[in-house]
């Protein structure tokens, strides 16, 4: 199956394919500044594109269900902004009503009810895509992660360095430190992503979870400021 993004998108491109899925395209490389220069990623968006991410979504949630045959108790967690598409359509396959998701910044009108604080946690945290940046876990899926009992599953679009994984499960650990919850409640099941960035980094070594994914995409190549021009 070919979706072709060629005509909208000019430049380098690299051949992703997925051959369980019959799936093939080109997806453009682009650079992101880093210090001293930049980084060349084969760049997977997944905004806007309907078909890809039901596609991969079905097929994240067959992996799901044969992994965790059954899902109560637990709940499934996402970060905006580029998973989330794909997430609701992993949720929708799973027939989950509801998943908790982390915001990429902090929204006032989340955290106030007449006057008095509704709880909400804050991590750093940090990707290729997007740099450093923030995890913020509001009221409504601050509770729908308390109510886990069995543990969490993450979505997730892209998996490279773990940054955005490991703030989720600094969240998780607050969460259950706040509540007095044991670990086992809030225990991540494991991660489901579409492509796994390069080789699995020191990261996940000796982790008590599996990362999931369905295609690979070449690691980040370090493009110096001067050969860039």
């Amino acid at each position: 199956m070919e979706i072709p993004v060629s005509p909208l998108e000019t430049g380098e491109k690299y051949l992703f394919e997925i051959q369980d899925l019959n799936f093939s395209t080109r997806l453009p490389y682009v650079l992101i500044p880093a210090d001293g220069g930049f980084l060349k990623i084969a760049s997977l968006n997944l905004i806007g594109m309907i078909k890809w991410n039901r596609l991969f979504g079905q097929a994240l949630a067959h992996k799901i269900k044969a992994t965790i045959p059954s899902l109560e108790g637990v709940v499934l967690l996402t970060a905006v902004e580029k998973s989330l598409q794909l997430s609701q359509i992993v949720a929708q396959e799973l027939d989950v009503s509801m998943m908790a998701i982390a915001y990429n910044r902090r929204k006032p009108h989340m955290e106030i009810d007449a006057g008095a604080s509704r709880p909400f946690i804050q991590v750093g945290g940090g990707s290729v895509t997007s740099g450093d940046k923030f995890l913020v876990v509001y009221e409504r899926d601050f509770n729908l992660i308390c109510a886990a009992k069995r543990g969490v599953i993450i979505v997730d679009d892209v998996v490279s360095t773990g940054g955005t994984i490991a703030a989720l499960a600094t969240i998780l650990d607050e969460i259950s430190e706040r509540k007095a919850l044991s670990k086992d409640a809030l225990k991540i099941l494991g991660v489901f992503c579409v492509a796994r960035e390069g080789e699995m980094k020191p990261l996940y070594k000796g982790l008590s979870y599996k990362v999931h994914w369905l295609g690979n995409l070449p690691a980040p190549e370090f493009i110096p400021s001067d050969k860039n021009g």
